[in-house]
Parts: C-alpha cells; structure tokens; sequence
C-alpha cells in the first residue's frame, strides 16, 4: 500500500508546515557515514544479491527519517524491487516503525493497512493498549475518507495529548510538539498547541508566523493562539471572521459584553419560545431598559403548560430574570415540596408552612403527618418537577422545624405518629429514622428528633437498641464495634447515655453538653492502657470515626500514633487534605513528595494534578523555589484541556492560592468550548473570582452569560434560590459598574436586591461587602438596619433557632455593625451546637471586623478542623492570616 508524506501531515502541520511557517527544528542527530552512503544504500534495494537488499534495507530503515527524502525519490524508480522496497521502508519511517518497534505493534499496523473501517476502530483500540501513539496518529491521517475518519475519531481522541503529556515528562518538548502537530486540526487540537507555545516562550514568534500565512486555516490558528494568549479582543474579533459566532461571544463577555452571547442564543442558536423570550429580556435589563409584561409573556404562557418539562423552564427563566412575585404563585401551585424549601431558605416561614398547605398560626401537623406516614411504603408520587417521596415532604417538615429550634412541637408532631408506624413496619421506620440521622455538618435531617424516637421506641430491647445504631451510623462494622465498646468503657452507663456520646463522637445533631470531648477522652485512655498492637487497633477506629465526622485533630492525633504501613490505609490525597486543614504543610509537602518519589521509582509519568499539589503544599511550607519549579510543570502539562485547568485551579485555591486559581479559571473559561459542560463551570469560578476582586463589569458580564447557561439547560429541577443568586450576582456587578455614570438607576437596582433577599445569607455573604467598598456607607447601613430588624423578629418568634442567630451574627459581622449584639446570638448558637464549622467561621468573622486577628484565625482553626472539606472555610482562614485589617 502506497502511504506518500503528503498523506501522513495532519493537524496544524498540515495548515502550515507546507507553506514554511513552523519554525524549523533541527533533525536528528545522524553520522556523516551514513549521510554519504544513502545512494549507495538506495541502489543496493536492488541489487541481485537478496542478502544485499536486505543488508541495505535494514540499514536505511535504522536512519529513520533523514533517508525520506531519497526514499520518495525511489519509490517512483523504475526498478520495481527498488521502488518496493522504497515503499515499504517509507511506510515504516512515517508510521515511527523502527527496528525496536514491539513486532506485535508492527503486526497491528500491517493488518490495520488491510482491515476494513470497523475492524480498524479495533485495531485503533489494541494500539493504545500498547501505547503506540504515533502509529495511531499516523494512520488516521492517513484515512483521507471523510465518513472513515468520523467513524474512526473516539479511539484517537485525546491520544495526541496524552502522547504529548508523556514526553514533555520526560523533558522531550521536541517530540511532544511533533504529537500535537499530528493531532486534529480542530479547536481543541489547535488550543492544545497554542498552549504548548505559551508554555514554551514561543507564542509571540509563532503569532507572528502566522500572521505572514493567508487563508482561513491560519485563521483559525491565530484565533486559538490569542485565546491561550488571554487577547479577548483579538479573539473576539477573529472568531467573528472564521464564523465562530458562540466562541466571539463568549471573548466578550468575558471582556465585559454579554450582548452579543444574549443576540447569539436569541438568534436560533438553540430557539425555544421560552428561551428565546429570556434573552431579550435579559439583554433589555443589561442596557438598562424596563423588561415589559410583553417580553416575558411568552415565559409566563409557560407556567400554564401542561407539560411538566415546558412548565419547569418557564419557572427557572422567571426566576433567573429576578421576576419572583410573577413565578412564586405557580411553584406553590405546582411545586409545594419546592415552594416550601425555597421560602425556608429566604427564612419566610410563614409561607413556607402555607406552601405545604398549614396555617401558620395553627399549624396542626399531625394529620398530615399520619397520611404521609400510612402511604410511605407506597410508589412514590410523581409531581411536575420530578418524584418527590412522601418521606422526603415528612424529613423537610422535620427539618424545618429543628432548624428553628421548636423540638417540643416536632416531637409532639411526630412521636405517635411515627410510633405507629414503627409497630406496622420496622423496617420502613428504622429506614425512615436513617434519612433523619445525618451529620451536624449538613442541613438536611433531623437528628434531635429522630434520636428522642429512637430511644423511646428501643426502650429496653437490646436488638432494637443495635438497630437503632445501625440507622444511625450505617450498617457496618464499624457502627457495632463502637457500641459494643462504649458498654465496655462505661459499663455503668445507660444506654440511652451511651447512645448520646456515640451521636457526639460521630458530630451527628447538637452537643449543648459537649459530649464528644467527654467520650474521646475516654477513648484515648483506653488506647494510651492498651498493650502494643491492641493500641493501633484502637487508633484507627478513632481515626475511621474522627475520618467520618470531620475532626481533624482527633484523626490526625490517631494517625501520628500509627505506625507508616497501618497508615496506607488511608490515602495520601486524605493525609495530605488533614495535614493542610492544621496548617502542618511541611508534614503536607513530605507526604506528596514521597508520593512523586513512588511514581519516579515506577517511572510513571507525574499528573498535573500531583505537580499542582506539590505546589501548593511546598509554597505553604516556605519552599518557593521548589513550588515554582512543580507551577512550571502544571504549566506544561495542562496543554488547553479546560476541565483539567478547572480543577488545577480548586487545587491551588484549597491550598490558599487565590491569584493562581483566579488565572487558571480564566484560561479554563476562554479555551472550553462554549457548548460544553466544562465551558459553564469554568464561567461560574471565573465570575465569582472577578466579583470577589472588585472587577464588577466582568463579573456582570460572566454571570449573565451562566444566567442564559441555565435557561438553556434540558430542565432539571433545581431549588429557585440557585437561579435568583445568580441574578443577585449579575445584577449588583451591573450596578456597581455604573455606580459613577448612573448613580440613580445604579441605586434602584441595589435596593431591588436588597428587598428581594433581605434574610438571605447571600446578601452578607458578598452585597455588603462590595457596596461597602464602593462607598455607599449610607445606603449600607440602613439596607443592614431594615435585615438586622427583620432577623431579629424571626428570632423572637423562634428564640431556639441557632441556625437563625447564626444568620443574624453573620449579616453582622460581613456588615461590620452591631458585633456585640451579633456575638451575644451567636454564644447561644455555639452553646446549642459548639462543633457546628459554620457557627465557628461566624465568630471568626466577627473577631476580624473587630480587629483581632488572633481570635480570628483561632476560631477559623476550629471551623477548619471541624469540616476540612469546605473550601471556603480555608479560604477565610487564610484571608483572618494574611488580609488587612478591616477599617
């Protein structure tokens, strides 16, 4: 089979190497020996002697790609032997068929010349087994049928870069741009390549290159090196030439215009009535202009569909266009679980119980608690929005009244009830009571309640006492040992007392008396007393339970105690995450580099991911030098692929590294492709980061752009309180963008904010702050007076609620007013529940508005401990550490 050179370039070098734009690298190394006697070679391909021509094959085929050139001029020989033999060594030296090559790799190629479209894609997929990255990508450039090389793309999809990962591992840059050379000249390919150049150094020189270069291809080849360059402008507009209208949008909202994204969706890019209808109202309210009934009529036509799907969208595009009072109506019509849960977070409980058909004054639960309790086992219910469960309405009742510290009211509610249900069904109750034991470090359950049934319903059964435990921390062995070895600690203990300090160990509901230190320091003399090999035992079910319930100091303590090999049983990603939340980092950095040790041993090639938390670990440790040689690596690695820049940047944003992450989540947003998944979530860290760096046109920009994503969305349901966060984002952006050119409009758009989420944690979470930083001091203080008045008549009306006090001492601390009033609510919260991370970032925060650092960063150090997990909690423990002061 004849395959000439023309046939193998592919990718960018079939764009541009032909024309001479690539810069030249310099060829292999050959001896001059060999150079001066190619001729000679090439005539003894057909000498008579066959011993002769096998001599000189061979020693052509061992001069690789320095002989191509006589060999296309042999191949065309009138001497049939020679030109065969010239053929045959051409295909060799193309496909990277060398001497050494593995012969079953040689053995695959030679049927894949012969195989028919469906045995190739098997044939494509042995090859990767045996990692033969240039033979594959050789072959399917080769396919010049344009039907062949659709159907034969997934097997060689993503191999160019993961050939080109590996080399540049080895420090071979030069082969790893020749891999993306050979990879597909599409967006992704070309962004690939582009980002090897910045990497490199070269990305000016080859912009240049191509600039020189005419014709649509080299086009596309700029427009992907101003992308990976972060030349918005440029990008937009090139783009707009190579009729990539999505990509020029998505260049301008990321510049600050999100018109053209808004016209682009509006314009038949994915048209529905519904959508369509959002976009124009979308861009009217981003110019500034009234959004009239008529613009979204065709959206409010939608809430009467009959389709649950149609109906459904209608509801996000309303809510996403802050047209709350015209969608609430039709999601308590058709949406009660959702309408309850949206109220009760925006803290208006009194139309949340309405929602799920209660008078707020009188509410009597219990009949509506026996009817869904009597057909809990039944199928569940379908309604409009997906299948809600009868047990999820009763857990959410449940929930909500916890939340608001009413225990006696939602035991008198429940207890009977539920009583009854337990003598019908065990089962299905001990089932039911798992749903509402959850830990303290989630919103959902009720575990107060769900323990006051449990011991009631146990009584003095010691198998429903088991059961109990079981519902409670999960059925396993590690729920059975603890019990059995509280009675053995405390024999004395009841075990209605036992079961409490087992609740407190795992952070499962309150812990008013502080039980858990009472039990794990029972606990540790028990291990302290224990015999060696007993002891470690001993230690790694503390460290499993301490693992589960979030306390890293008890789980660290543990760890330290165990000897190296009994500690593999946990991973190094989870050391390193308990290491970095106690701000060990140099034990952090010592466990990752041994990690990357392992893998040099193995020669396994280093992730970007591992380089990444090497260095974050190591510039936390003090040691820049050695952090910034691992930044390079990622640099290298990363090579365009936007869901692996988005997860660089959470890595580097765990470890406190917010000016990296920020960079990195920039890149992710403007090289993913605007249809995809990846494209969105790298738009929404982009958008926060900009907003939490005070770049407010951009940021308004990015989140109108996440707010069409969103509309466009095959509906899901989400809780409405997603999409009206992403319009508060937008729209407080917006108006502090114009805050100086139109101070009157800017003003009115902050106060719709302001009345639209005026319990809403959201607001103290980020409004406060940045009008604060734009100087509206007036307007600050009275919005905070009107929320701090409206908390503070919610908590006389649930005077228990700790988590009410908590939003109360937060709006306070964020606005940095009323900071004794906010400490006195949140002792209250803290005494209730003194493990609770969030209760303890609140205190932290108001310690920093107050000026002391000290007490700041050491209540962070607890919220950390007590949920390692939480980004943000580190985020704000490395802010107490290292910002300003607040004035």
């Amino acid at each position: 089979m004849k395959i000439h050179s023309a046939l193998i370039l592919t990718g960018l070098a079939a764009i541009l190497r032909l024309d001479g734009a690539l810069p030249e690298m310099p060829p292999p190394p050959v001896a001059q020996e060999s150079a001066r006697d190619i001729r000679l070679l090439i005539r003894e391909l057909s000498d008579p002697s066959f011993r002769a021509r096998e001599k000189a094959s061979a020693e052509i085929w061992r001069m690789g790609e320095t002989a191509l050139s006589a060999l296309n001029e042999a191949a065309v020989s009138s001497d049939p032997e020679q030109a065969f033999r010239a053929r045959d060594l051409l295909r060799k030296i193309q496909l990277h068929i060398t001497p050494d090559t593995d012969p079953s790799v040689i053995a695959l190629v030679e049927r894949y010349l012969k195989a028919s479209i469906s045995e190739k894609a098997s044939l494509l997929g042995r090859m990767k087994g045996k990692r033969a990255w240039r033979q594959m990508l050789k072959l399917y450039a080769s396919e010049t049928d344009a039907e062949a090389r659709e159907r034969l793309r997934e097997p060689v999809e993503g191999i160019a870069l993961l050939a080109a990962r590996e080399r540049l591992s080895k420090g071979d840059s030069r082969t790893a741009r020749e891999f993306l050379e050979m990879a597909p000249a599409d967006t992704a390919g070309l962004i690939a390549l582009a980002e090897f150049h910045r990497s490199h150094g070269s990305l000016v020189a080859e912009l240049e290159r191509a600039k020189a270069i005419k014709g649509q291809k080299s086009l596309s080849w700029q427009l992907a090196l101003h992308r990976a360059a972060g030349n918005l402008a440029s990008a937009r507009d090139l783009a707009l030439i190579v009729g990539e209208k999505p990509i020029a949008a998505a260049m301008a909202a990321l510049a600050g215009d999100p018109l053209p994204w808004l016209r682009d969706y509006s314009d038949g890019y994915d048209q529905t009535p519904v959508t369509s209808a959002y976009s124009l109202a979308a861009a009217r309210r981003w110019l500034g202009k009234k959004v009239r009934a008529s613009d979204v009529e065709p959206i409010v036509r939608g809430l009467a569909s009959r389709r649950n799907t149609e109906r459904g969208v209608a509801m996000n595009a309303l809510f996403l266009l802050g047209e709350v009072e015209t969608v609430e109506p039709a999601l308590i019509k058709h949406e009660p679980f959702g309408a309850f849960r949206h109220f009760q977070l925006l803290e208006r409980s009194d139309d949340a119980l309405k929602a799920f058909g209660f008078d707020p004054e009188k509410p009597d639960y219990k009949p509506w608690i026996e009817k869904r309790l009597a057909k809990l086992t039944a199928d569940e219910i379908e309604d409009q929005h997906g299948v809600v469960s009868h047990a999820e309405e009763l857990i959410a009742l449940a929930n909500f009244l916890e939340r608001k510290g009413q225990h006696d009211e939602v035991f008198a509610a429940f207890s009977e009830p539920v009583a009854a249900f337990a003598e019908k069904d065990s089962d299905e109750f001990l089932s039911f009571l798992a749903k509402l034991f959850v830990s303290s470090r989630t919103d959902a359950g009720a575990p107060l309640l769900a323990k006051r049934i449990a011991v009631a319903w146990a009584g003095d059964d010691e198998n429903r006492w088991e059961d109990i435990v079981i519902a409670a921390l999960g059925d396993d062995d590690q729920s059975t040992t603890w019990w059995a070895w509280f009675a053995e600690m405390e024999p004395a203990d009841s075990r209605a007392q036992r079961f409490d300090g087992l609740l407190a160990v795992f952070n499962i509901g309150n812990d008013p008396a502080n039980l858990r230190k009472k039990w794990l320091d029972r606990t540790w003399r028990e291990v302290d007393a224990a015999p060696v090999g007993e002891n470690m035992i001993l230690a790694e079910r503390i460290a499993d339970a301490s693992m589960q319930a979030g306390d890293v100091s008890n789980c660290l303590r543990a760890l330290d105690k165990m000897p190296e090999k009994a500690r593999e049983k946990f991973s190094w990603e989870q050391h390193v995450h308990l290491l970095s939340a106690a701000d060990r980092w140099q034990d952090a950095a010592a466990v990752v580099l041994k990690h990357i040790s392992r893998f040099t041993e193995s020669r396994q090639d280093i992730s970007a991911e591992l380089h990444a938390s090497a260095a974050v670990v190591l510039r936390r440790a003090g040691r820049i030098a050695e952090a910034s040689s691992h930044d390079a690596w990622v640099d290298k690695l990363v090579l365009g692929n936007p869901i692996l820049a988005t997860e660089i940047g959470r890595i580097y944003a765990f470890g406190g590294d917010t000016a990296r992450a920020s960079e990195w989540w920039a890149r992710a947003a403007r090289e993913a492709a605007p249809d995809s998944g990846e494209f969105a979530m790298a738009m929404k860290l982009h958008s926060d980061a900009l907003l939490e760096d005070g770049r407010w046109l951009e940021s308004a920009a990015t989140a109108e752009v996440i707010a069409r994503l969103y509309a466009n969305i095959g509906f899901k349901w989400n809780e409405p309180l997603t999409f009206m966060h992403q319009r508060l984002q937008s729209d407080l952006a917006r108006a502090l963008a114009s805050i100086k050119t139109d101070r009157g409009q800017s003003i009115a758009i902050l106060q719709k904010c302001h009345r639209t989420f005026t319990n809403d944690g959201m607001l103290a979470d980020f409004f406060f702050p940045s009008i604060r930083k734009e100087g509206l001091i007036r307007e600050h203080d009275e919005w905070f007076r009107e929320s701090w008045n409206q908390m503070q008549e919610i908590i006389e009306r649930y005077p228990e609620s700790d988590n009410t006090r908590n939003t109360a001492a937060w709006f306070a601390s964020r606005a940095m007013r009323n900071l004794d009033e906010a400490e006195k609510h949140l002792d209250k919260a803290l005494a209730a529940n003194p493990h609770q991370s969030a209760y303890l970032d609140t205190m932290a925060e108001i310690q920093f508005a107050r000026g002391n650092r000290e007490k700041a960063i050491e209540w962070s150090k607890l919220a950390v401990n007590y949920d390692p997990d939480d980004a943000q909690l580190r985020k704000q423990h490395d802010r107490f550490s290292t910002d300003p002061l607040p004035k």
